[in-house]
């Protein structure tokens, strides 16, 4: 239960239990003009300020003043490039990009690939379907590869020889060099945006393939293929 005790000045303050303390917000810039401005409003007229306080006092307010006035103006500035952001974001729209990612999207048909970039040679590359659960689906030998870009694609089979399910599944790369040490692999997935989304508070490419990135993930843009039979 609060109790309520007087303070410096006569301002009320409130006791309060470890349970109610749990529960206050913490001290704001609104909390803090309004304490500044009843510290002044309430001073003892019996014990006036020096002028050295009273000047301290008033560089305080003005400090907070000038600090909201900056995050307000930073606010707007910040708006304003969100939204210059956005509307490039959307030009992305029937491009063919490559984004930084892990997942396959499998459609249920339709053959998928995905990238990867070898940073030195592997002796040995073995690529592994997961799905949502963390189950291995399919196993892929890619064998010995040179450094550089490599193209995996999956037919959409398990290791039994059966059609999975449709769905996202992640790409995970075990990459390893003649004498056994880990080589470094930076996957890739490519595809042409088919929308652009903004209601994680940043720009988010959807592909054609099914798979999502942020736009932070973007690699390459490049012209669609131009349709087959077109002049």
């Amino acid at each position: 239960m609060a109790s309520s005790l007087t303070g410096v000045d006569g301002i009320s303050t409130q006791s309060t239990t470890p349970a109610s303390t749990a529960a206050q917000k913490p001290l704001d810039k609104d909390a803090f003009l309004k304490l500044l401005v009843a510290q002044i409003q309430y001073q003892d007229p019996l014990q006036p300020l020096q002028g050295t306080e009273y000047v301290s006092q008033l560089s305080q307010f003005s400090m907070v003043e000038q600090a909201i006035a900056q995050s307000s103006r930073l606010d707007d500035v910040n708006a304003q490039l969100r939204g210059l952001g956005n509307n490039e974001a959307t030009a992305l729209v029937g491009k063919r990009v490559t984004v930084r990612g892990k997942v396959m999207a499998f459609d249920g048909l339709t053959a998928t690939t995905s990238s990867v970039s070898l940073t030195a040679p592997a002796q040995s590359v073995t690529a592994r379907i997961v799905d949502a659960s963390g189950k291995t689906v399919r196993t892929i030998e890619l064998g010995a590869r040179a450094a550089g870009a490599a193209t995996i694609t999956w037919d959409g089979r398990t290791d039994a020889g059966q059609t999975a399910p449709a769905g996202n599944y992640q790409l995970k790369i075990d990459a390893k060099a003649a004498d056994g040490k880990a080589v470094e692999a930076t996957q890739d997935v490519s595809g042409i945006v088919k929308k652009v989304s903004f209601d994680k508070g940043y720009a988010e490419l959807l592909l054609d393939s099914g798979a999502t990135a942020p736009i932070s993930d973007l690699v390459a843009v490049e012209q669609a293929d131009a349709p087959s039979g077109a002049k």
